[in-house]
């Protein structure tokens, strides 16, 4: 038995090829596929890709594979998944498939048992949580203007702000002043403004910016701390209603934290995550994974092989 597992996100596509044991016979990245943001027409691009080159190092073919899960940044509704099932399916044929958000490639990278929530904080920020019952919620996880808040991009947003704010004396001084202009190749704000109005503002460079919050804060810089410390709150009451929603203040359970911003560990994201997460269930806990996102797609890709789940991706929604 082969299985298929892919993470496919706002800066990646990720495939991993493996067998019924796990062990990973291939595996290959290929450029972002979320349709949200780069359309349907780059999402399959990147989905034909990642696996035709995880197929070749596995010296494998598509039709050798029993079963895949593809995690996928941008399943959030069913309007989304009525567009992603089709071009899977697509590429995949008669061999069944799962699509589900890619927050649960996190949770079930992480835990083993029923039940616990993920949250993502990397690009983007997402939630997702599942209960003993088997119950499960993904939060809408979209944008700013439906509810959605978090990761590096929030972060770039709010390190220009107050690095313009600080140079202004509208705020607090802060060192992203004096951080920001060389991320653009510059002297000063005056000349990043000039960039921004243009325009020509690169992704390297949107980046660079959320470093520079990190940076600043390890230097003790207050407003880059609080910057940090806010988005971990923030982030943390988008879990505690997770939580709640599915009835699981009283119990213990494992809140797995994925994205690069959760896995640089700085204490002043996570203890605040953390903080707002035990106002709601004291008895939670932290988990960082060690291992990458995708292996989550092959751990469940194992799971419905094994228990002979029909496909459905409404079946990992609440």
């Amino acid at each position: 038995m082969y299985i298929l597992g892919i993470d496919a996100g706002g800066s990646k596509t990720h495939c991993m090829i493996a067998d019924g044991s796990k062990k990973i016979l291939g595996e290959a990245v290929a450029p972002a596929a979320q349709h949200q943001i780069y359309g349907i027409a780059q999402t399959r691009d990147s989905l034909q890709t990642a696996i035709r080159e995880a197929l070749k190092k596995a010296g494998l073919v598509l039709s050798d594979i029993s079963y895949g899960v593809f995690g996928m940044s941008g399943a959030d509704g069913p309007d989304d998944f009525e567009l992603l099932n089709p071009v899977v399916g697509e590429i995949m044929g008669d061999i069944p498939f799962q699509v589900v958000h890619d927050a649960w490639l996190g949770f079930y990278s992480a835990v083993e048992g029923e039940q616990g929530v993920v949250s993502i904080c990397g690009t983007g920020a997402a939630h997702a949580g599942r209960n003993a019952k088997g119950e499960q919620l993904t939060l809408r996880n979209l944008e700013y203007i439906t509810g959605n808040l978090g990761g590096g991009g929030d972060l770039a947003e709010k390190a220009l702000h107050y690095a313009f704010r600080s140079e202004e004396g509208t705020w607090d001084k802060s060192v992203l002043e004096e951080l920001i202009p060389p991320i653009f190749d510059t002297e000063n704000m005056e000349q990043v403004c000039t960039i921004l109005k243009k325009g020509e503002m690169t992704k390297e460079q949107k980046y660079q910016l959320p470093i520079a919050v990190f940076r600043a804060a390890e230097d003790g810089d207050h407003v880059a701390e609080n910057l940090i410390r806010t988005m971990g709150y923030e982030e943390g009451r988008y879990a505690s209603a997770v939580i709640k929603r599915l009835h699981m203040q009283q119990e213990e359970i494992p809140m797995v934290l994925i994205g690069s911003l959760f896995h640089t560990g700085n204490p002043l994201l996570i203890g605040s995550y953390m903080k707002a997460v035990h106002e709601v269930c004291p008895k939670a806990y932290e988990i960082i994974p060690d291992a990458a996102p995708v292996t989550g797609a092959i751990n469940l890709a194992i799971q419905m092989t094994e228990f002979r789940k029909p496909h459905s991706s409404e079946a990992i929604r609440a």
